[in-house]
């Protein structure tokens, strides 16, 4: 789904997007942006994917040496995106504007001609969000208030265009990739497919850890790791060795765990588990191997890391078809399931409508919004520079 693939969540650019201090405001007065003969977008639809693009970008050409945070030269420079695309930034932020606010008309579009009913509880729910991120920012449950109001008002952005372009869109667009792959939809995925999906994709696994080190704290409270003499981290791979061993002749995971902590004096659940495809799953490379390497009912102990950073596993591969029924049949499960087969798929079919929609465009209006107008100077550097400016300015009065 979109929302997850080359732009990313808009959500989550939200989140990450830096406070616009110092910006310079527009004034305009209501325009559009690209219009069809059902939709119109105004300009501040296209002021925020713009800026969305712009944070986007900058991302990318921080990674270059020749990047420079205190300057809005790095639009001048080729990056590379996340799909291996290369541009010049200006032109990729300018680009990227226009394929979000086409994404918009086409979402818009598929709802209608779908028949989606947009309102009742879950409007509401996106609307109520939005109305909390523009008024006090999503961390405001922490006592942190960031209110997106005062991201994006200077640059034209309307609480309804800011609302238009998260929440709403994001509750719209999966609306429509439910309404096509979910059941009597045109691209509807039986349960053939999510089975073979599933089971060829997704693994079972559980693990238990033990460090290969140990943690020390000195007079002046600095940590500092040390790797255990060889003797202790012998005790610590016998031990899960021989779990291992155990799991392998037949013995349970659950009883080889409470074996465990009974040896070691624990009460709380010291295993992890889980069932994802390790395609996406943080899980490390050495344990994605293994795993993969490893047949269903199967035991295995992994190092990872040496020395003062060694970490000692005993991981268990569970059975996969197992799991059939509460994934695949599970309501919840199988939407998750259904998004992680399909969402490249929908990406692409919205992405193609995109290049085929016909739509008028507000150039002249659209040409005043520069990319140039994003940039906000560090503060450190503003700093600075206000300090250089007010220690000539001083000298100059002096003589």
């Amino acid at each position: 789904m979109k929302p997850y693939a080359k732009i990313g969540s808009l959500l989550l650019a939200l989140i990450i997007a830096v406070a616009a201090v110092g910006c310079t405001p527009i004034s305009l007065n209501a325009e559009w942006a690209y219009r069809t003969d059902k939709v119109e977008l105004p300009i501040g639809v296209y002021s925020y994917s713009l800026k969305t693009a712009y944070s986007q970008a900058q991302n990318y050409a921080s990674k270059l040496a020749s990047y420079d945070e205190a300057s809005d030269s790095w639009l001048d420079l080729e990056i590379t995106d996340d799909d291996g695309d290369k541009a010049i930034a200006r032109d990729w932020i300018k680009n990227e504007a226009e394929t979000m606010c086409l994404n918009y008309i086409v979402t818009d579009n598929l709802v209608e001609e779908l028949g989606i009913d947009m309102s009742g509880a879950t409007a509401d729910s996106a609307k109520k969000t939005a109305e909390e991120y523009w008024t006090v920012g999503p961390y405001a449950s922490y006592g942190y208030y960031m209110p997106y109001k005062d991201q994006y008002e200077p640059y034209g952005v309307s609480f309804e265009s800011f609302e238009y372009c998260t929440t709403l869109y994001n509750t719209k667009y999966t609306a429509v990739f439910e309404k096509l792959y979910g059941e009597g939809g045109s691209k509807e995925v039986k349960d053939d497919e999510f089975i073979s999906y599933f089971t060829e994709n997704y693994t079972d696994y559980k693990y238990i850890k033990a460090n290969l080190y140990e943690s020390t704290t000195d007079e002046s409270n600095n940590s500092k790791d040390a790797a255990l003499s060889d003797e202790d981290a012998k005790k610590i791979t016998d031990e899960f060795d021989g779990y291992a061993k155990e799991l392998n002749n037949g013995t349970s995971f659950d009883d080889v765990l409470n074996k465990y902590k009974t040896a070691n004096s624990l009460t709380d659940d010291p295993s992890t588990s889980a069932v994802e495809n390790l395609k996406s799953s943080s899980l490390g490379d050495e344990l994605k191997t293994a795993l993969g390497e490893m047949k269903a009912n199967e035991a295995k102990t992994v190092k990872v890391g040496s020395g003062n950073t060694a970490v000692y596993y005993l991981i268990y591969k569970g059975d996969i078809n197992s799991d059939i029924d509460s994934y695949v049949y599970d309501s919840t499960q199988r939407n998750k399931l259904l998004a992680d087969m399909k969402k490249d798929e929908f990406a692409k079919y919205v992405d193609d409508l995109a290049q085929k929609t016909d739509c008028e465009k507000n150039q002249s209006v659209l040409d005043q919004y520069k990319p140039e107008l994003y940039f906000v100077k560090p503060e450190s550097s503003s700093s600075s520079s206000s300090s250089s400016s007010t220690s000539s300015s001083s000298s100059s009065s002096s003589k």
